[in-house]
């Protein structure tokens, strides 16, 4: 059986990085929200926060799910390649041990 290589493994977690930093930036956006409603609502900035924040957490949602959907597609695609592979190479051993 064949065992993956540290690049490997990182070269296959690189497809959930997007998935990071959209999480990271949602939570960010979602501590300016709630900072926002306890500082002076005259600042113009809790004014934009106050006039866009629901279209900007929409937007990051979108995102961060169609990156999460797609980072765990390609994963899983990937797994049964592999998967798939491994069981040839299984295949192919017991008939030649067996011939």
């Amino acid at each position: 059986m064949h065992k993956d290589t540290p690049q490997d493994v990182r070269r296959e977690r690189m497809i959930f990085y997007p998935v990071i930093f959209l999480s990271a930036i949602f939570c960010v956006s979602i501590f300016i929200v709630i900072a926002a409603t306890f500082g002076d609502q005259n600042i113009p900035a809790n004014h934009w926060v106050n006039k866009n924040a629901n279209w900007v957490l929409i937007t990051e949602t979108v995102l961060l799910m169609i990156a999460a959907i797609g980072a765990m597609t390609i994963d899983r695609i990937r797994t049964l390649r592999r998967l798939a592979r491994e069981n040839e190479n299984k295949i192919a051993e017991e008939s030649i041990d067996v011939g």
